[in-house]
């Protein structure tokens, strides 16, 4: 592919790197910390809340969606005045959308809160926490054109830096809130400040990078609107599919049993989206790219885009998923501190599974939207969609807290397979030798890593050494990290799965935060 879209993607993707592992390093660290000072049962409130609320992002018809593939082909062609249209039809229709929302939501609140199973003294907790995630709903909503402007124009850095900034007086503030003993509702004032600063800041740097940006009504027409929605509302289902399959299955347990069965799914799910998420670093950076390339009608450079970023994506997704599910009950009682978290453990590994498939498929995923060919994505997302209500409802009531984890994996496999089948037809790629040649490799190192794993179990055992401590759990997981993730390299390095292309790629990620930061001289 061209070379300066391949150093547009590489630093994209460090950048995205550096931001993904800040905000989990946040999480992991922040998290016990508001279990413990807020109890899981509120923990649980604040989880479906979330879920609830952010259900509303997905009656938008898809046109928050279509942002970033029109900015960044707009702004390839040098074309502002469509770019000016985009933003301000986008922001209207955003200001109508969330006085709409805020309007049901009102009618609602009530209906929503009695389908709920919670405790009678919670009432008020309950409440504020749904009043307050939909105050910082309406607020990222409103302001997120002005982000994927930022994504539209490849500046993933800004992004990234501001999140990072933010976050820091952010962090300090939901301690200091916590601290002082307002409890559920500091966890709220904290998260309105953080995401009005956010918004702001987004819209700022937006505008500075883009001067030819006008905001007026003038450029706000129908035709620009139906052309966003023809395009965004095949993403949107794809969109809701997967927010479905991550976040549904917390209401359903919150109905069905009670909410402190949502917050051990919470809990559980968010290592295994982090699990998940951690290789994704790779994919934002793709659809702006590949919409740039589609417009330059560049088949040789997409076709390899999707053959390296897949590379990429397997050979981090695959050990990385692997370590999780296996130590999925270690890593739990580092994480909290203590024991009792079994059905999170569960949660852990089986819907790992599940999210690795829809990973590992998403760079296809996101090089048919930059391409204009949505369509493979919008269908395997319904058959996702449809499939998982059916088998999480009927689960859940057949075998409770593992029905849902069960369901929700198996309809991401399913639908995850459809799309690349349809996918590889699109492109004219053959998908069993796609298979063998970007995953049996990793595979069988995965598998002679996970061996060498276990000799590390045996070895402690033969010791009688069983860890019970956080700082026990630390030793034991860096122990058999160290030991998986390097013979797993080893294993790489002598098979010969990166090829000569992917090491100089690698060299230019290492060069370019060196470059950043000075500490060697600009290539």
């Amino acid at each position: 592919m061209p070379e300066a879209t391949s150093k547009k993607i590489i630093s994209n993707t460090i950048f995205t790197s550096a931001g993904r592992l800040w905000g989990y390093l946040l999480s992991f660290l922040l998290t016990p910390y508001i279990v413990h000072k807020i109890g899981l049962e509120r923990f649980g409130i604040w989880a479906v809340a979330n879920t609830a609320i952010h259900f509303f992002l997905f009656l938008d018809l898809g046109i928050g969606s279509s942002f970033v593939k029109y900015i960044a082909e707009y702004n390839t062609k040098k074309e502002y005045r469509l770019i000016n249209e985009v933003i301000n039809t986008g922001l209207a229709f955003s200001l109508f959308f969330c006085f709409s929302i805020f309007c049901i939501s009102i009618l609602l609140k009530s209906l929503a809160m009695n389908l709920l199973k919670f405790s009678t003294e919670l009432y008020d907790d309950v409440l504020i926490a749904f009043l307050g995630v939909l105050a910082v709903f309406i607020l990222n909503y409103i302001f997120t054109v002005f982000k994927s402007t930022l994504y539209g124009l490849q500046r993933m850095d800004i992004v990234n830096i501001i999140f990072v900034i933010v976050s820091i007086p952010g962090t300090l503030g939901l301690v200091l809130f916590l601290s002082l003993g307002f409890g559920l509702k500091g966890l709220i004032y904290n998260s309105i400040i953080v995401a009005f600063v956010t918004v702001l800041s987004y819209a700022i740097c937006a505008y500075r990078l883009l001067p030819q940006m006008v905001i007026s009504l003038k450029y706000c027409n129908i035709k620009m609107f139906r052309k966003l929605w023809n395009f965004g509302f095949k993403v949107q289902i794809a969109g809701f599919s997967e927010f479905i399959n991550a976040s549904l299955d917390k209401l359903l347990l919150g109905y069905f049993l009670n909410v402190k069965m949502a917050g051990f799914y919470e809990l559980g799910s968010r290592i295994a989206l982090t699990a998940g998420n951690l290789p994704s670093v790779l994919l934002p950076a793709v659809e702006p790219a590949s919409s740039e390339l589609n417009a330059t009608k560049d088949t040789r450079a997409l076709n390899n885009l999707y053959t390296r970023g897949t590379k990429y994506i397997v050979f981090l997704t695959f050990p990385l998923s692997l370590f999780v599910i296996t130590n999925a009950s270690l890593i739990m009682h580092f994480w909290m501190g203590e024991s009792g978290y079994q059905k999170s453990a569960l949660a852990i590994q089986i819907l790992t599974i599940g999210y690795s498939f829809v990973l590992v498929t998403s760079i296809g995923r996101l090089m048919a939207r930059g391409m204009g060919a949505p369509q493979f994505e919008m269908i395997s997302a319904l058959i996702i969609l449809g499939l998982n209500i059916l088998l999480s409802v009927t689960l859940i009531i057949l075998f409770g807290f593992i029905g849902a984890l069960i369901g929700t994996s198996v309809s991401a496999v399913i639908g995850s397979l459809y799309f690349m089948n349809r996918f590889h037809k699109h492109i004219e790629r053959a998908t069993a030798s796609f298979l063998s040649g970007m995953y049996l490799k990793p595979v069988s190192a995965c598998i002679l890593a996970l061996f060498a794993s276990f000799t590390i179990d045996l070895l402690f055992s033969f010791l009688g050494f069983s860890p019970s401590g956080r700082a026990d759990c630390l030793m034991y997981l860096v122990t058999k990290g160290f030991v998986f993730s390097g013979i797993y390299l080893l294993c790489i390095y002598i098979i010969k799965y990166l090829d000569e292309y992917d090491m100089n790629v690698l060299l230019a990620t290492i060069k370019i935060p060196l470059n950043k930061l000075r500490f060697i001289k600009k290539i």
